[in-house]
């Protein structure tokens, strides 16, 4: 009898047999599960630190 591993990633289960492609099935399915997190409009509208320091006047400095 052969062995089923299983593995949930965002509440969906994934099960294979081969354990190599279940992990790679995991992967696959956990990137593309982040990608679609980092669509949503929330982070479209965070500003890069390359955008603030080119708003800043020039003889302004940020002092720690």
């Amino acid at each position: 009898m052969y062995r089923v591993y299983s593995v949930k990633i965002n509440g969906r289960t994934l099960e294979s047999r081969n354990l190599k492609e279940l992990l790679a099935r995991a992967v696959s399915a956990k990137r593309n599960s982040d990608h679609r997190i980092m669509r949503t409009p929330l982070y479209g509208q965070i500003s890069t630190a390359g955008s603030v320091g080119s708003c800043m006047d020039p003889g302004m400095a940020v002092v720690h």
